[in-house]
């Protein structure tokens, strides 16, 4: 065994509290960033859950072809799984002896075009269950598909008939799979077949669908005749005036016979409308919901910062936050939103869009306890944050961790924190002073976040891995 006593006391680590925590130390440094090829190997050797290699952002080339020819089907399916696996490794995974290892391999193929042979090789399996996920791959030559569309198999057959590959078959295929025996080959036949109508657009064709929800549709999005307009603006169903009052190609004028409706949603409808003045739209009475809508007429101006900066001076506050929520801004409108009075529209832009200033986010962060995602952001000013080391609210004690230098005893502090999720934030900090470190390790601490600490030493990494085989 490893001899790190010297190590161990130079650092101050102290014996184990309990039994070693085995499964939360490989956990941890299957992630950890810092893990050398030697240690991932080990990890593959000592039986770690295999979910690992498909979670981790890098894998040594060495540690991947290790996972190939590992013994165990578990790992080969893993590994398979993984984004972006290397297309000759994929090739080699689609010929695998274990089928289960072969399905994650077609549907890998999905995602990655692999060699030919990977394909060729799995229209042929033997397994109807991995033969059945070939059709979807990237790259398929026509005649996998055709072959595949006269498998022995239903499951086979079916799956190979899609509204996209439907007009590549021959038509002698087509007219066998429309008269197959199974009936979910039928089925899917109907499916490659089935033809969306369009929506009505007249009065009569509108009086004529008796389908409730292409009736609703229509009035939100086909281009209205006028009459169809008037017939809908003064419809019983509020959802269908609601539909219609968002219609872009509803004439204004019917649109405005709206602004007074009993039904809030209707008027809120109107409001946003992209074709009304600012005292039109001023004119509305609306409340603003607690789920803010999606604008598209206000996205299709990104490119016109003349008209950014109008919109984003708009008396509507669900127009500004539109704006706001943009993910690239002229100067100009970012200064004019991050001041605006409405703390919904500074936080869609603080969300969104990243041109925001580091200094909205700390405002709005500290006022909102906001989203986490907010305190890992680039933009975010994090000088200065160790201050909330001391705060009552976990989500601000989390982002001081965020300070670019912050006191050693602080980090101390926080691995002891009565949050787990700042504990565990704190116990991954690579600044954490060793002796800290080594004491998160401890079973009754924060041993997985620890162990993926990327400043843990190797020898401490090898160590661990030894404790966790002894057990």
């Amino acid at each position: 065994m490893l001899d790190l006593s010297a190590h161990q006391s130079a650092a101050g680590w102290r014996p184990l509290s309990g039994p070693p925590p085995g499964r939360a130390w490989r956990s941890g440094l299957a992630a950890n960033p810092g893990a050398p090829a030697e240690v991932l190997g080990r990890l593959l050797e000592d039986g770690a859950e295999p979910g690992w290699l498909v979670r981790r952002p890098e894998l040594p080339g060495p540690v991947l072809e290790a996972a190939r020819q590992h013994p165990q089907w578990t790992v080969r399916a893993a590994l398979a799984e993984r984004p972006g696996l290397p297309a000759q490794a994929l090739a080699a995974l689609a010929g695998d002896r274990e089928r289960r290892v072969r399905r994650a391999a077609a549907s890998a193929a999905h995602r990655t075009v692999p060699p030919p042979a990977a394909p060729a090789g799995l229209a042929v399996d033997r397994d109807p269950d991995t033969r059945r996920r070939v059709p979807g791959c990237a790259g398929l030559p026509l005649e996998l598909l055709v072959n595949l569309a006269q498998d022995t198999s239903p499951l086979v057959r079916a799956a190979a008939v899609r509204t996209d590959s439907w007009p590549q078959l021959q038509p002698r295929v087509r007219t066998s799979l429309r008269a197959d025996r199974d009936p979910a080959v039928r089925a899917a036949v109907r499916r490659a077949l089935r033809v969306e109508r369009e929506l009505p657009v007249s009065l009569s064709g509108y009086i004529a669908e008796s389908d409730p929800a292409r009736r609703e549709r229509t009035a939100a999005s086909a281009p209205l005749e006028r009459a169809l307009g008037e017939w809908l603006v003064l419809d019983d169903d509020p959802r269908i005036r609601a539909a219609a009052a968002g219609n872009p190609h509803l004439p204004t004028d019917l649109a405005l016979e709206l602004a007074t409706d009993p039904h809030e949603a209707v008027r809120l409808a109107v409001s946003l409308r992209a074709d009304l003045t600012e005292a039109q739209r001023s004119a509305v009475a609306y409340r603003v919901p607690d789920v803010l809508p999606e604008l598209p007429w206000v996205a299709r101006r990104a490119d016109d910062p003349a008209e950014l900066l109008r919109l984003a001076r708009s008396a509507h506050p669900l127009v500004r936050c539109a704006v706001a929520s943009l993910e690239r801004l002229p100067a100009e409108v970012v200064a004019v939103l991050a001041a605006d009075d409405e703390l919904a529209v500074r936080l869609a832009l603080a969300e969104r869009c990243a041109d925001a200033p580091g200094e909205l986010l700390r405002s709005v962060y500290e006022q909102l306890l906001g989203p986490a995602s907010l305190v890992a952001d680039p933009r975010f000013p994090a000088p200065g944050l160790a201050r909330w080391a001391g705060r009552a609210e976990p989500a601000l004690r989390l982002a001081a961790l965020r300070d670019p230098a912050p006191a050693p005893e602080l980090l101390v502090e926080l691995v002891a924190d009565g949050d787990p999720v700042v504990a565990r934030a704190a116990a991954g900090d690579p600044r954490l002073p060793l002796r800290a470190l080594l004491d998160a390790l401890e079973p009754d601490a924060q041993p997985e976040a620890a162990a993926a600490n990327p400043a843990l030493p190797v020898p401490f990494m090898h160590r661990l891995l030894e404790l966790s085989a002894a057990r």
